[in-house]
C-alpha cells in the first residue's frame, strides 16, 4: 500500500494551492493525483479543470459579473476538496520498483543513502516473503542478488537509457560529437546547457535513432532490457519533439486521438487519454483550431501533449522554451517536473535549452556540451558544493573602469563584464548580502543581482574563474 503520510503530503499540497485560490495549478495536481492514486476519479479532475477553464474564459470575455465569477471559483474549490475527500488513504498499490525509487530519490548524502538502503531492504525482505515459496537456499540467492543491485544503485527497469563512448562526426566537417557516458532514469530531468552549435540537436537524434553514431553503444534498458531492439519499433517507445517542429494535418483533437491509437490506446481508454492530456497541458479552447492558427507557444505544447498521450516513458525535447514568453515558459516546465516525477508513470526526460537558470530549477542532473564534447556536470544539487570562491552576477549603470575602481575595498579576485553584466568572483567569506552591503555604502545602484556560485552559468565564464 501507499503509506498515508504520503497521500496526505499530495493532497496538503493541493489544499494549500485551493486555500490561496491557485487553482490552475490545484487541479493540475488535482489530476496527477488521481491518475497516480485513484483512477477512478480521473475523469472528474479533468471535469472539473474543464469547468474551470469555462470560467476563465467567461470572466476573460467580460461574460460574467464578479459575484457570479467569485461563486464559480468557490464551487470549483468545493469540488476539488469533495473530490480529495473520496479518495481512501489505501487508495492504491504501487508497484514495488516505484516504492524502491521514491527512497532514491530522497537520497542527498551518505548518512540519508544508509537509511534509504535500510529501508531498501526491508521492502525487499517483505517482497521475498510475500512471492517467493522456493526453497530456503533459492530464496537466499535471490536476497543476495536484489540486495547487491540495490547497494549498486542498478535498481531493475529504472534506467530507461545508457550511452557509453558514442561519435559522431560529419564529412568535409571538423566537427565531432564525443559522449563518454550518459545515464537517463525514470522520474528524473536531464538538462542539457551548451553553447550554439555545440551539436545538442546531433546527440538527441542520435539518442532518439533517427541519427547513427559512428560508433558506441546506446542501450534502452527500459524497453529492451537484453539490448536486443528493432530500431523502427524502438523508436516507436520514445517521444521526441524536436525544435522545428512538422506542421499537423487534420484537427489537432484527431492528431492526438491518432497518437494514442498507434499506441494501443484504443475506444474509451482512448477518449480518456486525450481528454486528461488536453486539460492538463491547458489546450481545451483551441482544439477546434488548425495548426497554422496556433502560436508557437501553443503549437509546442500540442506537441507535447502528442508526446505524452500515450504514457511516454522516455522524453527527448530540444529547446522547448526558444520561442515563449515567460508565462509559458513556467507552464511548460511545471508540467515537465509535474509529469517526469509521478508515481505511477514515472518519465526519463532529456531536454537541451539556453535558459539556464529554468532549466536549472527543475533538472535532477545537468549535462555540459562544448564543441561536441559532453561533460556530465552531476546532481544539480550538488553542483558547486567544492567551490573555491563565490560568483556574482549584477548590473549597474557605471562604466567597467568606474565600477573596478570603487569594488578596490572589497576583497575578490576578478571582475569581469560580457557587454550585458559584471561579474564578480570572491573568497568564500564575502556572501551575496555582504556584497549588497558593499555597493549600497558605495551609493551603487543594482538593477540585477544574482548569485551563480552554485549554477552552471559559472561553465560559460571557466576562463576568469
Amino acid at each position: 500500500m501507499i503509506p498515508a503520510n504520503d497521500i496526505l503530503q499530495r493532497r496538503d499540497e493541493i489544499i494549500e494551492f485551493v486555500s490561496n485560490a491557485i487553482f490552475d495549478s490545484a487541479l493540475n495536481r488535482l489530476i496527477d493525483f488521481t491518475r497516480d492514486f485513484y483512477p477512478l476519479l480521473s475523469s472528474d479532475a479533468v471535469k472539473i479543470k474543464s469547468s474551470y477553464s469555462g470560467i476563465i474564459k467567461a470572466e476573460l470575455g467580460g461574460r460574467l459579473k464578479f459575484e457570479e465569477i467569485q461563486t464559480g471559483k468557490a464551487e470549483i474549490a468545493d469540488r476539488i476538496l469533495k473530490t480529495l475527500s473520496l479518495i481512501p488513504l489505501n487508495a492504491q498499490k504501487p508497484t514495488d520498483d516505484s516504492k524502491i525509487r521514491e527512497i532514491w530519490k530522497k537520497v542527498e548524502n551518505g548518512e540519508e543513502k544508509n537509511e534509504a538502503l535500510k529501508k531498501l531492504k526491508e521492502i525487499i525482505g517483505q517482497m521475498i516473503k510475500d512471492n517467493d515459496a522456493e526453497d530456503i537456499q533459492v530464496r537466499q540467492a535471490k536476497k543476495e542478488i536484489l540486495l547487491k543491485l540495490a547497494a549498486d544503485l542498478k535498481l531493475p527497469n529504472e534506467v530507461a537509457l545508457k550511452a557509453e563512448k558514442i561519435t559522431k562526426k560529419y564529412t568535409g566537417s571538423r566537427f565531432t560529437l564525443e559522449l563518454d557516458h550518459l545515464e537517463l532514469r525514470l522520474g528524473e530531468i536531464t538538462g542539457l546547457l551548451g553553447e550554439n552549435a555545440t551539436g545538442k540537436t546531433t546527440l538527441f537524434r542520435i539518442l532518439a535513432g533517427d541519427l547513427v553514431p559512428d560508433s558506441g553503444i546506446l542501450q534502452y534498458p527500459l524497453f529492451a532490457p537484453r539490448n536486443k531492439f528493432f530500431w523502427p519499433e524502438l523508436k516507436t517507445k520514445i517521444a521526441y519533439v524536436p525544435q522545428d517542429l512538422p506542421v499537423w494535418l487534420g484537427s489537432l483533437e484527431e492528431n492526438l486521438r491518432f497518437e494514442a491509437a498507434l499506441h494501443g490506446i484504443k475506444d474509451e481508454d482512448n477518449q480518456k487519454a486525450v481528454a486528461y492530456i488536453v486539460q492538463r497541458l491547458g489546450l481545451v479552447a483551441h482544439l477546434d483550431k488548425s495548426w497554422a492558427e496556433l502560436s508557437g507557444g501553443y503549437k509546442l505544447r500540442f506537441a507535447l501533449a502528442k508526446a505524452l498521450v500515450w504514457n511516454a516513458q522516455l522524453l527527448i525535447i530540444d529547446e522547448p522554451l526558444a520561442f515563449l514568453d515567460v508565462k509559458t515558459q513556467l507552464i511548460v516546465l511545471n508540467a515537465l517536473k509535474n509529469l517526469a516525477s509521478s508515481l505511477r508513470h514515472p518519465i526519463a526526460i532529456i531536454v537541451s535549452s539556453q535558459h539556464l537558470h529554468e532549466i536549472e530549477a527543475v533538472a535532477d542532473q545537468m549535462l555540459f556540451m562544448r564543441n561536441g564534447r559532453l561533460e556530465h556536470l552531476g546532481r544539480t544539487s550538488d553542483w558547486g558544493k567544492e567551490r573555491t570562491e563565490n560568483v556574482f552576477e549584477f548590473s549597474v549603470p557605471l562604466a567597467f573602469a568606474e565600477l573596478s575602481a570603487l569594488l578596490e575595498g572589497l576583497p575578490h579576485f576578478k571582475l569581469w563584464n560580457n557587454g550585458m553584466s559584471s561579474f564578480i568572483s570572491t573568497p568564500l567569506d564575502i556572501s551575496g548580502q555582504e556584497l549588497l552591503h558593499f555597493l549600497a555604502t558605495k551609493q551603487i545602484p543594482v538593477s540585477y543581482f544574482r548569485d551563480i556560485s552554485r549554477s552552471v552559468k559559472t561553465k560559460f565564464y571557466e576562463e576568469h574563474l
